[in-house]
């Protein structure tokens, strides 16, 4: 099978803007605990990635194809801010609060959910 093309899309196009804002601190702590409960519900966490393909199409399809990227990181801060507005910083704030197993089983979700994208980006 090929792989996906690496795909660049104008930034007007790119739906992930909000995602890289500043965070008030007032809600640091609110963010960050529902980002990592979100992250240690599988299922919800699945849902949520999953939520970014169809939202996200743009932004998706550019930051998934860059193999050079951490996508599995975009893809969660993606899915955080989505399911409750956590921006990037925050995001990263509440995957400090996981345990290692924590850790591996959100990334075994959001590589699971890549894979599936990249299947479905597949046209041979």
């Amino acid at each position: 099978m090929k792989k996906v093309k690496r795909t660049y899309i104008h930034c007007d196009l790119l739906e992930e803007a909000p995602m890289w804002a500043s965070a008030k601190a007032k809600d640091y702590d609110l963010h960050s605990e529902k980002t990592a409960d979100l992250m240690r519900e599988s299922d919800s966490f699945l849902e949520a990635c999953r939520r970014v393909l169809i939202e996200w199409p743009n932004s998706s399809m550019q930051n998934l194809s860059s193999r050079g990227s951490n996508r599995m990181a975009w893809l969660g801060q993606a899915a955080c801010w989505l399911n409750h507005q956590s921006v990037e910083m925050t995001t990263r704030m509440g995957w400090r609060h996981l345990s290692e197993e924590e850790k591996d089983e959100a990334n075994r979700v959001a590589k699971q959910v890549i894979m599936e994208w990249e299947q479905c980006q597949r046209l041979d």
